[in-house]
């Protein structure tokens, strides 16, 4: 393989609940992740979850990065991107007043590549 993405992965829905862990663990996520083509050794990050916390937000994205630097880690791969770059949107996104954390959205993110890497095989 030579890209962990040869194709868009759309719609890839995560949702983290106090029931799936330990409190607080709420988070929902709904992420597409497309190859950039020629732009290469680039993550790109795209919110369109304007009523995300920021810091949530931000979050996301650090999960994303860190997730796709795993499983290229994983693979032995020099680069996520191996000649297309990476835009990850996140095209929708609802938090909790009590159960969501940062931790939880970073988890969500990573679950995410996680998912897209899988249905790429």
């Amino acid at each position: 393989m030579s890209s962990l993405f040869s194709r868009p992965e759309l719609d890839i829905r995560v949702r983290l609940s106090p029931s799936t862990g330990a409190w607080p663990v709420y988070a929902e996520i709904v992420v597409d992740l497309e190859p950039l083509g020629d732009r290469t050794n680039e993550f790109e990050f795209v919110s369109l979850a304007q009523s995300l916390h920021a810091e949530f937000a931000a979050a996301v994205a650090a999960g994303l990065r860190d997730e796709l630097n795993s499983q290229v880690a994983s693979r032995g791969l020099s680069s996520v991107f191996e000649g297309a770059g990476v835009r990850a949107t996140l095209t929708s996104a609802h938090s909790h007043d009590v159960d969501s954390s940062v931790s939880a959205f970073l988890t969500a993110a990573r679950l995410a590549v996680g998912a897209a890497v899988e249905r790429q095989r």
